[in-house]
Formats: C-alpha cells, structure tokens, sequence
C-alpha cells in the first residue's frame, strides 16, 4: 500500500486525506497544532480563549458532495445541535458609512460556516470524516523551516493554509496579513448574522458573524500594518452601528499571508511537493473567500497523485479567474478608497436586478464556483 505524507489538518489537507484514504492509499497527516482548527487554533494558544468565526461563502451541499466524492452533510444523529453551517438569506454593509442589506438569490446558496476548532466546526467535521476513512494523524508535529520540508518523501502534500512561515520556507512569493480579532458569547444577539464594514482605515474591510451562539469580529488588511486610528475605528464602528461590544483584541501580527505576493502565485506543484489550499493559491484573492477552493482544491490535490497531467488540468479549469481578479484587486488598491466605495455599492444596488444565471459573475475569483 502507497503511504501519502499530508502536512496540515485544514479543509484542504483533509479533503485530500479523505479521497486518498478511500481510494485505497494509506495516509497519514501532520499538523502543528495540538488538533484540528488550523490558525484559529493558534489564536487560542495566543489569547488563551477560544476563538470561533464563521466564514461567509457559497456553498452548495449537494454539488460540492458530488465533486469531492464524500457527503458534505451532517449525519441526524450527529446534527442535532451542531450542524457546521447555516444558511445566510443576506448580510449588512456599512460602506463609508451608510448601511446595505445585500439579499442572496436561493440558487446563490449563501451560508456561513463554523470554522475552528468546536465540535459544531467544519474542521471538525472533515476530521471525523477522515477518521471514518482511516486518515491517521499526528499532531504537535511543526514543520517551519527549508531542511523541515526537504525531508519529506517525494510526493507529499503540503496543505499548511495561511500560516506565513510555510511560504518563507518554501520561497513562495505572499503579502502579510495584519489583523486584530475578538470573540465572544451572544445569547440574546437579535441582529444580521453577518456585517462587513468597508472604510478608508482598510484596503480590505471588518467582519462580524455570529454561528451557534458565538460571536466573532476580525478586522484585517493586508500589505500594511493596521493604523492606530484603524483600531480605535472598528470597534466604535461595532458599538454604535451594531450594538456589538467587545473587550479583548488580539493581534495576529506575524501569523498569516495570503497567496498574492505574485501574479503566477497559483501552482499545484512546487520541486517534488503537491500544494492544495491557500498555499497553492486556491484563495479569492480579491476577498480572501476560501472554503470554497480549499475543499475544491483537496481534491484536485488527491488526483494529482495519481494522474498528475489531469490534475494540472483541472486545477487550471478551476481557478482560471484568479490572474484577473489578482489584477482588479491591485487596481482597486492603488485608487482606495474611492475605488471600494463606488464598486461596492454599484455590486449591492444591481444584486437585485441581476438575472441568476449571472450571479456567479459577483464571484468570479472563488475557485471552481461556477463550475461546480
């Protein structure tokens, strides 16, 4: 039986674990942490609480089943009060200053997903579904340095998300991301499930969501580090819009990146390694939306063990927006912040008139999307 290396247990890593395992490989995935939750795991092991946040993201069940190859919906008798998503009928924008509630047609399949670490997470979930395949794991197991990866076996899949320590050691162009983030329990929270603020303080914006009774606020940028005034911004921005008031930030200032240091970032395969997740650049580089293309991404990951020219294939198939989307987010930067404030609004007025046979065109750098 062929054994598989897979380095990182996120979406991707585990998605590709599981097709392999099913396909008969004996597979066996290393990650850092202490368990499953990737860099909101981290982020607990910083602040010493738990961190949780959901993600907002298309996400049709039944099709993306079908492409992935295992079911993607929670078993009754595990569901019962910790399903991993929840459908999103719209979410809230404050651009500039002024409020949108931006509606999401039905074939659209908005939801927001649990990501982390909780037993109600997607992660979570991926992972007792690699168990059931006969995935092994093996955890406390870091690997951050150029002599770490080049003792791996040939063949191996490096799936390590957004941590930046993988991207320097393995000479992948990246922009470091800034960001504070907060959590906490809402019981009688009555608002948006999601609200995404878009101001001149970020080139890229602040996020609240709420999923199983917690809620959760990152504000982030990337390329520079967040203003002062950015910080004292956000949270007055959460209090007086939203009655939302959060104590404790924490900052993952040296932690992450994102795989958009470079115009020919997206690769499937680097030396002798396959690359799936954000690390292969299976990432919205416009949004930094990535459920999506890490799942999509697994399993290109897991074809390309065994047929790599097929696999290449379909890796270009699926995220062949990404140049483009990568340059209109560069010119969006360059003209910030009139270029966010005229975009964002023209995109949220014309959601209603837009016919739904278009609709993937308001995501088109989500990786696979439309195909899928």
């Amino acid at each position: 039986m062929n054994k598989i290396i897979i380095v990182g247990a996120g979406l991707s890593g585990m998605t590709a674990g599981i097709n392999l395992a099913r396909d008969g490989y004996e597979v066996e995935i290393w990650e850092r942490g202490k368990g499953i939750g990737g860099v909101a795991l981290e982020q607990e092991t910083l602040s010493k609480n738990k961190y949780i946040i959901a993600d907002m993201t298309p996400f049709d069940l039944e099709h993306l089943s079908q492409y992935l190859g295992f079911d993607l919906k929670p078993k009754k008798a595990e569901s019962v009060g910790i399903n991993y998503y929840t459908p999103l009928p719209f979410a809230r924008f404050y651009i500039f200053g002024k409020k949108y509630d931006m509606f999401f047609p039905e074939n659209i399949q908005m939801k927001l997903v649990e990501r982390g670490s909780r037993p109600s997470s997607l992660d979570s979930y991926l992972y007792r579904t690699a168990q059931d395949a006969g995935v092994k794991f093996r955890f406390n197991l870091a690997l951050e340095s150029k002599k770490d990866f080049a003792e791996l076996p040939p063949g191996s899949i490096i799936a390590t998300g957004m941590f930046r320590n993988s991207f320097i050691a393995l000479d992948l162009p990246f922009t470091p991301a800034y960001g504070y983030i907060a959590n906490k329990e809402l019981k009688n929270y009555q608002g948006p499930q999601t609200v995404v603020w878009l101001d001149k303080y970020t080139k890229d914006y602040g996020y609240f969501t709420i999923i199983n009774g917690v809620g959760g606020a990152i504000f982030f940028q990337r390329g520079e580090p967040i203003s002062r005034a950015a910080q004292e911004w956000f949270p007055r921005r959460l209090k007086e819009d939203e009655g939302l008031d959060f104590s404790e930030w924490v900052s993952n200032e040296g932690l992450v990146a994102t795989p958009t240091g470079s115009l020919v970032n997206p690769r499937l395969y680097l030396d002798r390694f396959i690359l799936t997740g954000t690390l292969a650049g299976f990432q919205d580089p416009s949004s930094v939306l990535g459920v999506h293309g890490a799942l999509v991404s697994g399993k290109i990951a897991a074809l390309a063990v065994k047929n790599k020219n097929k696999a290449l294939k379909e890796f270009h198939r699926m995220n062949r927006w990404w140049r483009i989307c990568y340059l209109l987010k560069k010119l969006n930067n360059s003209t910030h912040p009139y270029s966010t404030k005229f975009i964002y609004k023209l995109v949220i007025k014309s959601n209603s008139r837009f016919h739904q046979r278009y609709l993937w065109l308001l995501y088109p750098a989500i990786p696979g999307l439309k195909r899928i």
